[in-house]
């Protein structure tokens, strides 16, 4: 059996997805975007075989130094190893940075992935596009962020989208627009619902949550009737059968119009301590909204910790002096204790509540840094080696897959790459990846991510 997303094509039995793409991938591709969806069907995917039904991404926008976080080098030289020393964790034999305590009473549930690389340019843009697509792309070919790919394959569970974006999505990190947080070609029913607001601020209010200015419930429901009835007469018009699909649209109808969804967005439902436990900051609320998402239904939460790097404190630590002038100091009294709290308070959160079983939480970023300090005591980017890390779900913690050079400038053993991250949170959500392909350009069905999971994780 074929998936294309959510459609299911019947394929001759012991025919290998490579050997029926070379002898009949055709027929499929010759398909229009409206016949493929005309073809949709519940049972793409066996939820009651998937190992994780939800996925929390913190995405370090800016990218860690490896040699002063997850992947320390105490016995290097003076100039690699920087200013932070290693500490033990619960599990013997890995060490981590002095500044995440919490998290190193943790690492028993942790996977870290200390040989990640990739080849194809060191800027910001390039490793957003790896670890949020499995892919690199240029604006004619544009692919899929991985939440809409699971919005695609999953559809929704619930009155919340399949795939939510906090709290803002990526804007300028110096290389153009093309960061991998859209839809791109599946469409707007699967792009991620983007927060747009600091869920941190005493102010705090979702814009979309709220009718425009105006608009009466009557008025409101007048008009997504009528929009219903013209959207009956074209599918009539075009010859297809009325479809069991999202639009976007109606996504926002049901968000405007739904308690549930109102209720997940309301941080003040939640204790106080609760709030302190996790950091009264962006990415402490952040990571508590997430959870709340979670609970409530929905399957993909992306968090970015910063939208820029431009003058803030942030993970890019080039300390130039001028709008990238993030330092150790950034790092030891903000981003390593903020993402400490909130890492750390979304673990322990999930696990109290009953769903870290069912939770795949990734720390992803871009890229690593320069193992050798820049003359003004930065580092510089470095996508030729990098630790990101994973946690729940049926990921083996306590390990570190893979390892670096005696000074973390490139992989020394299980060189991995950013497709196989994304392979491995599609495996581990009961996906097969050799069966359910993605309606990609032109109609012509495409693999998910080409790549294998990581094995080690399971």
């Amino acid at each position: 059996m074929l998936h294309l997303g959510d459609v299911r094509v019947p394929v001759c039995h012991g025919v290998t997805r490579r050997s029926f793409l070379h002898a009949g991938a055709a027929g499929i591709g010759a398909l229009s975007m409206h016949a493929m969806n005309a073809l949709e069907a519940s049972g793409a995917v066996n939820e009651s075989k998937a190992k994780i039904r939800n996925c929390i991404t913190i995405f370090l926008v800016g990218s860690p130094g490896q040699v002063d976080t997850w992947d320390m080098k105490p016995e290097a030289p003076a100039e690699v190893r920087g200013k932070f020393k290693p500490i033990d964790t619960n599990v013997p034999g890995i060490q981590i940075c002095e500044h995440f305590p919490l998290m190193a009473r943790m690492m028993d549930k942790v996977a870290l992935i200390r040989s990640l690389h990739h080849k194809t340019g060191a800027t910001h843009e390039n490793g957003q596009r790896w670890m949020m697509t499995g892919h690199d792309f240029n604006a004619d070919s544009m692919k899929p962020h991985s939440g809409s790919v699971i919005s695609r394959v999953f559809g929704n569970n619930g009155m919340l989208p399949a795939s939510v974006l906090l709290p803002w999505k990526i804007g300028n990190t110096g290389a153009g627009p093309l960061h991998g947080q859209t839809a791109a070609y599946l469409g707007s029913a699967h792009e991620p619902f983007y927060l747009g607001s600091d869920p941190s601020r005493s102010d705090f209010k979702v814009a979309d949550l709220s009718p425009p200015a105006g608009q009466t419930e009557l008025r409101i429901n007048t008009r997504h009737n009528l929009l219903k009835q013209l959207d009956d007469m074209q599918r009539r018009a075009e010859n297809g059968p009325a479809l069991s699909r999202d639009t976007a649209y109606s996504r926002a109808f049901n968000l405007i119009t739904s308690n549930e969804a109102k209720q997940a967005f309301d941080l003040s439902q939640e204790a106080e301590t609760t709030r302190d436990r996790y950091g009264r900051n962006t990415l402490g609320q952040s990571c508590l909204m997430a959870r709340r998402l979670v609970e409530r239904g929905c399957r993909y939460i992306t968090i970015n910790h910063f939208d820029t790097v431009f003058g803030i404190s942030c993970w890019d630590m080039h300390a130039d002096g001028g709008g990238l002038n993030n330092t150790y100091a950034d790092y030891e009294n903000l981003l390593c204790p903020q993402f400490d709290w909130a890492y750390t308070a979304l673990l322990q959160d999930l696990e109290s509540r009953g769903l870290l079983n069912d939770t795949v939480v990734c720390v992803l970023s871009e890229m690593g840094r320069t193992p050798q300090l820049n003359p003004r005591g930065g580092r510089d980017h470095h996508p030729a080696a990098w630790t990101n890390f994973l946690a729940g779900g049926n990921i083996k913690g306590g390990q570190a897959i893979g390892s670096t050079d005696k000074t973390g400038a490139r992989p020394q053993n299980n060189p991995i790459e950013p497709p196989q991250v994304l392979a491995s949170i599609y495996h581990a959500m009961g996906i097969d990846l050799e069966t359910t392909m993605m309606p990609g350009p032109g109609s012509r069905p495409v693999r998910l991510v080409e790549a294998e999971p990581i094995d080690q994780l399971f």
